[in-house]
């Protein structure tokens, strides 16, 4: 009875007209997706597949969507922009100008790539008495002849055009002009490489009000911890500050326990170990700080792209600041070791007498045969970011010195700061935390110190 009781319920989900949630409060639904290249011959086997699960749940004036995303191949987000929220209207647009979205890797390039929401945003415009073409924005809409089923379901047809020429094709349940059974889209990437995007609904599951509560608990500690954490829309870099691991280790116990038993405990799971590893890895990386801080800097000897030598010696009163960086243009990502911030802070402190060096780490500067091609990168980017301070090449050499933070499992850039006595003042490893219009704050404070110390 049980089943017949279900199988009822998701037919009368889909038969619901415009509102698909039909007598359910809520409904869980699973999609699967692709994305290959295509070539002039054929669409070449996926290089990248993925998974979407989406939570929608019934508003005062709306729809709830809660939905994560898993990805396999080709590049994919950290755990803090697998999910997130959608709060749709009563005719399915986004409350906030929000978008779930998978990333995927191509030559080198991090790409974001948007995907179709659940809901059709237009199910008016499916009545039998619409003309069946509209314009909505930068979308050009157009609703084909006739029906065609995907897995025992009726849809209609919808081509949409954008004005840069992208096309996509979507399958909207005919039962409630709403639910999107399945889409394909134009993806272009790289200079100008073409993929395919492929979207199916694979099931559809009511959730009585227990069951929703469920499931919206994590996702609500989940959605939550995204707002305090306020990374960057986009981000695409897995490291996490010391703030954004104190929030995620406050609420790790809790998101575990009410993720049992859901479709969320693996990326509960995923979150409690990378939280311990970010977190053992910034106490390793504050210990090797220690270490330097307040000690006489290594002695150094570095050889500009101009072939001009720096020494510590020829340094010597004067307060330098070290990036260590790759100073590779591609990929050229953001933030681009935040070298526009440290030539802007060059500039504004160099009538104090500071010299800022830019060292090029790569270990291709210790084959011969491969220096060349590091060096035209390393050239490209300083021109490209218009950069005044002088960089220098090292192979790995000098950083591991000032102590590699590589050999910890974290990342460069790692900043150092020497004062007019010869000894670090300042070390710091990754990427500062700043607001545009302060640029590099923590490390122009440490700069002026030595500057009044002087």
């Amino acid at each position: 009875m049980l089943v017949v009781s279900q199988l009822m319920l998701v037919t009368a989900l889909l038969s619901s007209g415009a509102d698909v949630l039909g007598d359910a409060p809520g409904m869980e639904l699973r999609y699967t997706g692709t994305l290959a290249r295509v070539t002039r011959t054929a669409t070449e086997q996926p290089y990248k597949k993925f998974t979407l699960l989406a939570v929608a749940s019934r508003q005062a004036d709306g729809t709830k969507v809660t939905y994560l995303t898993d990805e396999r191949g080709g590049g994919s987000w950290a755990w803090p922009e697998r999910f997130g929220m959608l709060e749709l209207d009563a005719k399915n647009k986004p409350a906030k100008d929000a978008t779930i979205r998978l990333l995927a890797e191509h030559e080198g390039h991090l790409n974001p790539i948007t995907i179709r929401q659940p809901f059709f945003e237009h199910p008016d415009q499916l009545d039998e008495d619409a003309d069946g073409e509209w314009v909505s924005g930068q979308h050009s809409y157009e609703v084909g002849d006739g029906t065609k089923k995907i897995k025992d379901r009726e849809c209609l047809v919808v081509r949409v055009s954008t004005n840069n020429g992208r096309k996509q094709r979507l399958w909207i349940s005919k039962a409630d002009h709403t639910l999107l059974v399945a889409a394909e889209q134009q993806v272009f990437m790289g200079r100008g490489d073409e993929f395919q995007l492929k979207l199916e609904l694979e099931s559809v599951k009511p959730l009585d009000a227990a069951a929703l509560a469920k499931i919206q608990k994590p996702f609500e500690t989940l959605v939550a911890l995204k707002t305090q954490m306020n990374r960057p829309d986009g981000e695409t870099k897995a490291e996490l500050s010391d703030t954004q691991i104190a929030a995620a280790k406050k609420v790790i116990d809790g998101l575990q326990a009410s993720a049992e038993g859901t479709p969320l405990a693996p990326l509960a799971a995923v979150i409690s170990r990378d939280v311990k590893s970010q977190t053992q890895r910034a106490d390793d990386v504050a210990n090797v700080s220690k270490k330097f801080v307040g000690q006489p800097s290594p002695a150094f000897e570095l050889t500009t792209l101009e072939k001009k030598t720096i020494s510590s010696k020829d340094l010597a009163g004067k307060i330098v600041v070290l990036h260590f960086w790759d100073y590779d243009s591609e990929p050229l990502t953001e933030p681009y070791g935040q070298v526009g911030y440290l030539d802007f802070l060059s500039n504004k402190r160099k009538r104090y007498g500071i010299e800022v060096i830019g060292v090029a780490t790569n270990e291709s500067f210790a084959d011969p045969a491969k220096t060349t091609g590091s060096l035209r990168s390393v050239r490209k980017l300083r021109e490209f970011m218009n950069l005044g301070y002088p960089i220098a090449t090292d192979d790995g050499t000098l950083v591991a010195k000032f102590g590699d933070p590589r050999k910890l499992g974290a990342k460069l850039p790692l900043w150092v700061v020497i004062g007019p006595d010869g000894k670090i003042a300042h070390y710091h490893v990754g990427f500062y935390a700043i607001k545009p219009d302060e640029g590099l704050r923590p490390l122009d404070e440490a700069v002026m110190k030595q500057i009044k110390t002087k």
